[in-house]
């Protein structure tokens, strides 16, 4: 297989959410890609019916010209005046007239169109106006035209239309092969008696000649009435065209789809007929078609497009990211020496830093772990090397303690007590931990000792409360501090020494100041003591064997911070022959 992901991976996932927005997005440009074509459908329709409207305004206009036409004959008062009196008693006059005003009048009519589309006839009620060809006629010929004789009869009506399935007018000899719209206007004299009848005959054919491609098979023109077509510009099956609009010409649209036509209409009622604009829409559809399909194409490319860009580019970020997940499982399973090879400055860098930061810590914790394990075991061997008869010892304290009570000297005897208790107290099982109180009793009986060689009367005063005496503490925490105390203190020029030891609470802490008048130090020395008490935790110093950091200050601020944490240290506040101060803060739980 080309690409070989695991079914539940991020990157899966990650494709997916990226993915599923762009097929959304894909099938909203799928809806918008509808709306378009039904917009260029819309568009086409519209275009058609502004052809359709084109060629319906040609239609109109030539029957507005039959109008014309009749309105320049019709009230013409020369052809009027003419029909009304012409001077048949002098027969030079009558032609005179007829030759040289009516006939030119007619000529000028009829030739205005520029076209052979129209043609014009006068039909009079004077039968002793003699007939002249092709203009003049008799309305009395026409008798048998019903349809002629009711509009005669309806004074109402002045003008009328006859289709060309009605009667023609006239003899045969002036109705040619060309289908005849015929426009009838009733001719009055100025006294309102019929004088005749004006006839402008539109030829059926020319109604549709001027449209542009009317014999297109794309597009068909025809004329539709009483269920029948009339007149078309092409060969088209009649029977079963008047089906489709008898079906289709009750809707309220002015068109209508059918199959793959368009069909556009509008009804003229002067001519009682409806004109019908026929157009294919298969060349329409093709392109559509065409363009869905090259949109839908471009959809699922761009898919496809987008979840190969996506995966590899998922791929070089979790090249790296597997490359940190391999070395996070290598360390856990006791690699710790290994680290993550990324300095790219983005979010997988900062991963791959804070991780190699994070097994710095652990290393650093398991190392410390490691060294208070060491440092118990050592101070178990210790102790068990120091308890080596320890009763022997003991007893023989109690010896020398009994012979100096005998010869009454009992301060002495009762320091040789003190000092069997803090042999006892140093050699006992638990070699970690005590208790506050036990701590100051240790103080206590050491300033005790420290008086019998000492010139200088040292005072102790202790403040604590019932409640911190019982506060577990790591053992020689206090005794290292006093005995610095004692011993800088022994060089200033002083009958006494003094030195407090207050221990309280403060927020979440507890704080024990252990306070001198003693020598003091310089400012100097207090800030170098402080920055090294401060300084980070050297392991390997915590287990140095040098004497004078087993008992010293040192050692203290190390077994603080190693027991307690890094925060846990050593505080000095001193002003030279002044005071010293020493801060010791501890979790209070």
């Amino acid at each position: 297989m080309l690409f070989k992901i695991k079914r539940n991976s991020i990157m899966v996932k990650m494709i997916i959410m990226y993915t599923i927005p762009f097929i959304l997005l894909s099938l909203i440009l799928s809806w918008n890609n509808h709306i378009s074509t039904q917009n260029i459908q819309d568009n086409f329709i519209t275009n058609m019916s502004h052809a359709f409207d084109q060629a319906s305004g040609e239609i109109n206009n030539r029957i507005d010209m039959a109008y014309d036409l009749t309105e320049m004959v019709s009230r013409n008062n020369k052809i009027i005046e003419f029909i009304n009196d012409p001077y048949l008693g002098d027969e030079a006059e009558f032609l005179s007239t007829y030759l040289d005003s009516v006939i030119p009048i007619i000529k000028y009519a009829t030739a205005f169109t520029e076209t052979d589309d129209y043609a014009m006839r006068i039909y009079m009620v004077d039968d002793h106006i003699p007939e002249s060809w092709p203009y003049f006629l008799r309305l009395n010929n026409q008798l048998s035209n019903e349809k002629l004789q009711a509009f005669i009869a309806k004074e109402d009506e002045t003008q009328m239309w006859l289709t060309p399935s009605d009667l023609g007018l006239g003899p045969s000899s002036l109705n040619s092969d060309r289908n005849k719209y015929t426009l009838l206007s009733k001719l009055y004299s100025p006294a309102r008696e019929l004088l005749g009848l004006v006839a402008v005959m539109v030829a059926e054919d020319s109604l549709l000649s001027t449209v542009e491609d009317a014999s297109s098979s794309d597009n068909t023109q025809f004329l539709y009435h009483d269920q029948g077509i009339t007149f078309t510009t092409t060969d088209i099956d009649e029977k079963a065209e008047s089906e489709i609009l008898q079906h289709h010409l009750v809707e309220t649209e002015p068109y209508f789809i059918y199959e793959q036509h368009l069909y556009l209409y509008k009804t003229f009622d002067t001519i009682n007929q409806t004109f019908v604009y026929k157009v294919s829409l298969e060349q329409l559809n093709q392109s559509i078609h065409k363009s869905t399909i090259n949109q839908l194409l471009l959809i699922v490319f761009s898919v496809l497009l987008l979840i190969v860009t996506c995966y590899f580019m998922f791929k070089m970020i979790f090249l790296r990211l597997n490359r940190i997940v391999s070395i996070m499982r290598k360390v856990i399973n006791g690699s710790t020496s290994m680290r993550i090879i990324d300095n790219k400055q983005d979010e997988l860098g900062q991963l791959a830093q804070d991780f190699n930061g994070l097994i710095e810590m652990n290393n650093n914790l398991i190392h410390r772990v490691v060294m208070k394990e060491r440092l118990r075991k050592e101070a178990q061997i210790k102790a068990l090397q120091y308890q080596i008869n320890p009763h022997f010892i003991y007893n023989t304290l109690d010896i020398f303690r009994m012979k100096l009570i005998k010869e009454r000297m009992f301060d002495t005897a009762d320091r040789i007590a003190d000092f069997g208790k803090i042999l006892r107290y140093n050699l006992s099982d638990n070699t970690l931990h005590t208790t506050l109180k036990e701590e100051i009793e240790l103080i206590q009986k050491y300033i005790n000792l420290q008086s019998l060689s000492s010139s200088k009367t040292i005072q102790l005063d202790i403040e604590v409360t019932e409640q911190l005496k019982a506060y577990p503490v790591i053992k020689f925490l206090l005794q290292p501090i006093v005995e610095n105390s004692i011993k800088y203190g022994k060089a200033v020029p002083k009958d006494s020494l003094c030195i407090q030891v207050h221990c309280y609470v403060h927020g979440q802490q507890v704080w024990i100041d252990i306070i001198d008048d003693g020598a003091g130090m310089t400012s100097e020395k207090m800030r170098t003591l402080n920055d090294q008490f401060r300084a980070p935790l050297n392991y390997d110093e915590v287990t140095t064997d040098t004497p004078e950091r087993s008992i010293g200050l040192y050692n203290i601020n190390s077994r603080l911070r190693l027991y307690y944490g890094e925060s846990y240290f050593i505080t000095i506040e001193s002003k030279d022959h002044k005071y010293t101060k020493v801060q010791i803060k501890l979790p209070y739980e």
